[in-house]
């Protein structure tokens, strides 16, 4: 027996949905817990600063003792700070890996690019910029990009809306004949419009919107710029969400900082130029009050590997430099400030990493990251929240340096086996030039990092069997990973 459907009177309905929307909205209402960064359907702005090359011990919080970084000190002070916060060991597998939320090998950026490299990040990438875009951020790159030379793999072509820095390192050259040149162009040292596409290559350009706008470029200005440019965006995009990925050319070589902060530092031009940084930060962070925002803005500070210790960088009691996967390679300082949501003073040694920003970010702009893919980042919301009981969401962190993968920590253990370089030795006239120097040789170490944070003692010996563990679990990883690589994007040009 078939019953007939009657159409319902117009008010009727009406009435009936008004209350089915009331009482979805007290449930949603009574959903959301009361740290929630969504409590008030509001996106948060996002704030993403990104040092080049500055270590562990670079900045006072993380117990610095000749360096004074009181902005950063105070966003530790009045947010979170994160002890064991992961990156890559070199320049362009960490920002691949912040931009996909992936392992940079596993979208295909293994090592550093150069210009001559005539491959990039993935156009097929879904990157952050993308998904926040996609939530109706206004987004802007100022700074450093290095994921790719050709226009294909530049920022615009990633979701970002505006770009402003330089294409990849400021000790790189680039190739002029690839590049556009603003009617206004600034020209210095010696450098002509002729004359620059006459050359093979030309030394680091400031680049608008895909645009050489400087050539060389003025790297005694770049923090002052980029400090310009991003309370600029900020300024413009006040009434509406935006993420600003402020990417700092410093402290990587060449070393510059600008007149007034030059000589400021006790450990020469290295700090001087984070000093700047610092200033930097702290400008940024008062612009946000005066324009009422500081309350909805999510900032962060960090870096992209170790220091290069060999300039005057530190990685503090951590063992290692930039390019190694010791911990002074890949574990760098990490502060998140949000007034008044992320608690004050927070602090955590939870292990956590680069990758992970994709989807917290995304997460608290209200999208959902890509289920189509292997996404390795995962949702650190609940330690930024100082959520009881949260702990790291990763079992284990993979230490990856090109397409190898060195070492694996679990808890507190690391293990380790890589191929050490074999330490130079005095050539004796007797002995045969092929018996000269030592044979590269892979070692195995064992390291409990809760007391032995400089990793100094190796206990592999007295815990064998924690070691076979975590070596199958790393070869069970790398696996995994050959099986789920995506591809980098490739240009037919240079």
């Amino acid at each position: 027996m078939h019953s007939k459907r009657v159409p319902m009177n117009k008010r009727v309905r009406s009435v009936i949905q008004g209350a089915l929307i009331a009482c979805l909205s007290v449930i949603c209402v009574a959903a959301v817990s009361p740290g929630d960064a969504r409590a008030d359907q509001t996106s948060p702005n996002i704030i993403v600063i990104l040092a080049d090359d500055l270590g562990y011990g670079d900045l006072s919080c993380f117990r610095a003792k000749d360096i004074a970084t009181p902005n950063i000190d105070r966003m530790a002070t009045e947010g979170a700070k994160f002890n064991s916060f992961y990156v890559s060991a070199v320049c362009s597998p960490t920002r691949a890996a912040l931009m996909t939320g992936s392992h940079s090998t596993r979208v295909g950026i293994g090592g550093v690019m150069f210009p001559r490299n005539n491959h990039g990040l993935n156009p097929d990438e879904i990157t952050l910029p993308e998904l926040l875009k996609g939530q109706g951020f206004a987004t802007a790159i100022i700074g450093k990009w290095h994921l790719g030379n050709q226009d294909m793999f530049q920022p615009l072509n990633h979701g970002f809306d505006y770009w402003y820095g330089t294409p990849s390192s400021n000790s790189q050259f680039y190739y002029p004949t690839i590049k556009k040149y603003a009617a206004d162009c600034v020209f210095r040292e010696g450098y002509t419009r002729d004359g620059i596409l006459k050359r093979e290559t030309a030394a680091c350009p400031l680049v608008r919107d895909n645009v050489v706008i400087e050539v060389p470029a003025d790297q005694t200005q770049f923090t002052q710029r980029y400090t310009r440019e991003t309370i600029r965006f900020i300024t413009e995009n006040k009434d509406k969400p935006f993420f600003v990925y402020l990417t700092y050319n410093m402290p990587h070589i060449p070393l510059h900082a600008s007149e007034k902060f030059v000589g400021s530092s006790k450990r020469g031009i290295y700090c001087d130029t984070i000093q700047e940084l610092d200033w930097s930060t702290g400008e940024i962070l008062r612009s946000l009050k005066e324009l009422g925002l500081d309350q909805n803005t999510l900032v962060i500070f960090t870096s992209d590997k170790g220091p290069n210790t060999g300039k005057g960088g530190s990685a503090g009691a951590l063992k290692g430099s930039k390019g190694s996967t010791l911990e002074g390679g890949v574990r760098v300082p990490f502060v998140a400030c949000w007034p008044g949501t992320i608690p004050a003073g927070t602090e955590s040694d939870e292990a956590i990493t680069g990758m992970d920003l994709l989807p917290t970010l995304t997460r608290l702009a209200g999208g959902d990251v890509a289920d189509d893919r292997v996404i390795d980042g995962k949702d650190i919301w609940p330690l930024l929240a100082e959520k009881p009981d949260a702990k790291s969401p990763h079992e284990a962190i993979y230490y990856l340096r090109g397409r190898s993968v060195d070492a694996i920590r679990v808890g507190h253990w690391k293990y380790r086996m890589a191929t050490d370089k074999p330490s130079k030795v005095k050539k004796s006239k007797k002995q045969p030039a092929a018996e000269s120097q030592p044979k590269k040789v892979s070692v195995e170490t064992l390291y409990n990092l809760s007391d032995d944070i400089g990793e100094n003692t190796n206990l592999i010996d007295e815990h064998p069997e924690i070691a076979r563990r975590l070596k199958r679990k790393l070869a069970t990883f790398e696996t995994e990973l050959r099986k789920n690589l995506r591809p980098a994007g490739v240009a037919s040009e240079r």
